[in-house]
């Protein structure tokens, strides 16, 4: 059974607002992407053609305050889609679910770290 959907925000990491322009690849051709949040479990990002829930990809990007660029293996596990809408608050995209070895999760949680501190 499926506990009700109380509104109750159930991530483990914090979520931190960001701006990257990052590609994913996975089934058909790489894609870019907007990264607009990120945390340690995973990244919202935004595309004209998000993937279905389940499929498993790769994500590459540069992550904030950092020089180097990653590649981050994930899976899709929201999907958010509004079609014909011109508003400019809404958006298309999908939830990635990071699957981060304990060296990459260490990484970006100290890059995450030292982004929070440099927007004070």
């Amino acid at each position: 059974m499926v506990p009700p959907d109380d509104g109750a925000d159930r991530r483990r990491f914090p979520r931190y607002s960001v701006r990257i322009m990052a590609a994913i690849s996975g089934p058909g051709a790489p894609q870019p992407v907007a990264v607009r949040d990120v945390s340690q479990g995973g990244a919202f990002v935004t595309t004209t053609a998000p993937q279905p829930i389940g499929t498993e990809l790769q994500i590459r990007m540069s992550m904030p305050g950092d020089q180097t660029e990653e590649q981050l293996d994930g899976r899709v596990v929201r999907v958010v889609e509004v079609q014909g809408d011109q508003m400019p608050d809404h958006i298309t995209g999908m939830g990635i679910e990071f699957k981060l070895t304990a060296e990459q999760r260490e990484k970006l949680r100290r890059v995450l770290m030292s982004y929070v501190g440099d927007q004070d």
